[in-house]
């Protein structure tokens, strides 16, 4: 049971790189935006929005992964 509580936890942490990745993508963009000009608010506001909910959704995946390793641990196999 143990080992798989873990193999779930990397699966967390492996969405959780993906999101931060995904935000990266979106700071770049966001970036790019900017030095253009032209674009318009909404679009920055929605840009700045999405970055921040990936940011976020990826810390709470590493959260989550971080306490179901530590559970993992206890477990009984």
């Amino acid at each position: 049971m143990s080992a798989e509580i873990a193999a779930h936890a990397e699966v967390l942490r492996t969405d959780a790189r993906a999101l931060a990745a995904c935000a990266e993508r979106l700071r770049a963009i966001e970036a790019e935006l900017k030095a253009g000009g032209g674009a318009p608010d909404w679009l920055h506001a929605s840009v700045t929005a999405h970055l921040a909910a990936c940011a976020v959704a990826a810390a709470d995946l590493e959260t989550a992964a971080r306490r179901l390793s530590r559970y993992a641990d206890t477990a009984t196999p």
